[in-house]
């Protein structure tokens, strides 16, 4: 096709809109000035049936082409300035984690403690017309970018950039989220000791009647009562107290345990160890982590006095060779 010079016509067509950036999936109209006739051209090539004065463009067919269109007034054409056709691309959505860190990610999904939390956060540009989802459903209220989970479930979102409020897009995919209780140790007998199970822990804590104790793995009591251990171990939550382990010593094991007696007791500086029989062997003052304080040995008598200058205030354990273990003497100041 020739184009006559623009000298030659009296007239100067324009194509409007002169700047567009169109969404996905969108279309728009591309009009001119009234003339006799009309072609369109895309990228300098004459659109078959593109005939007359408005044009409709989509950026799915037109993204990143140029458009002119040639008008015909009284026999002579003149070409238009040309007008590109851009459009909005975006990433697919993707989706953030935060809050408390998982204990373990596989391909079922993350897996938190009872009681934390995950933030999942819809990243930009999708801000607009957000829509969380639990195993498909709509969560009611849940629209902004950023989701709090505690509880189990299947989660996805939706939404669209704010430049284009139309483009609404799904995620694709599903997060899967669990949430697990704390493990549970478990107190095992073995010969007349207690002991942990399983004892590949990462931190530990024995308890007597509630109060803390210190003792390793395994011991053998000789006061009867309540025993619990709490512990924590590597990619389960925790720590975790076990269940009550309930202990009850023979009639003669349980006068002599209940023989021994501290005065005073809470005490400050010192205290005074008495027993009905005399008092043999080593013993040890453990505080409520289980570390070593104190070591010394009971000469035969029936009374032992303790200094405790220097104790930070709190509740320590005396641990008798063979007699009791373990006895509270409080400390305070």
């Amino acid at each position: 096709m020739t184009v006559a010079a623009a000298a030659q016509c009296l007239h100067d067509p324009l194509i409007a809109p002169d700047e567009v950036i169109l969404c996905p999936s969108e279309s728009i109209t591309l009009t001119t000035q009234e003339a006799d006739s009309y072609q369109w051209l895309k990228d300098g090539t004459p659109i078959p049936g593109a005939d007359q004065q408005d044009h409709i463009v989509s950026a799915f067919d037109d993204g990143g082409s140029m458009f002119t269109v040639i008008a015909t007034v009284d026999g002579c054409a003149e070409a238009s300035p040309g007008v590109l056709v851009d459009g909005w691309v975006f990433l697919l959505p993707f989706v953030m984690h935060a809050g408390d860190d998982p204990i373990d990610v596989g391909p079922n999904g993350s897996i938190y403690c009872e009681g934390d939390t995950a933030l999942l956060i819809l990243m930009p540009p999708y801000d607009t017309n957000i829509q969380w989802t639990e195993s498909g459903n709509p969560i009611p209220g849940a629209d902004n970018d950023t989701l709090v989970v505690t509880e189990a479930g299947s989660y996805s979102a939706s939404g669209a950039p704010g430049i284009c409020p139309n483009f609404q897009q799904q995620l694709g995919v599903t997060i899967a989220i669990a949430f697990q209780p704390a493990f549970q140790p478990t107190i095992i007998e073995i010969g007349d000791m207690l002991c942990i199970y399983p004892n590949d822990f990462t931190w530990h804590q024995w308890y007597f009647d509630g109060e803390p104790m210190g003792f390793g793995e395994c011991f053998t009591p000789t006061v009867a009562g309540s025993y619990t251990v709490s512990a924590s171990y590597i990619k389960v939550c925790g720590p975790g107290l076990s269940e009550p382990h309930d202990v009850v010593l023979g009639i003669h094991d349980q006068d002599r345990a209940l023989s021994l007696r501290a005065w005073p007791n809470p005490a400050t500086d010192q205290c005074t160890v008495t027993f009905n029989e005399p008092l043999h062997g080593a013993w040890r003052l453990m505080d409520a982590s289980g570390r070593l304080i104190q070591t010394g040995r009971f000469n035969g008598g029936h009374s032992a006095t303790l200094s405790l200058v220097g104790l930070e205030p709190g509740n320590y354990f005396l641990l008798t060779e063979g007699i009791t273990a373990p006895f509270r003497i409080a400390v305070v100041r």
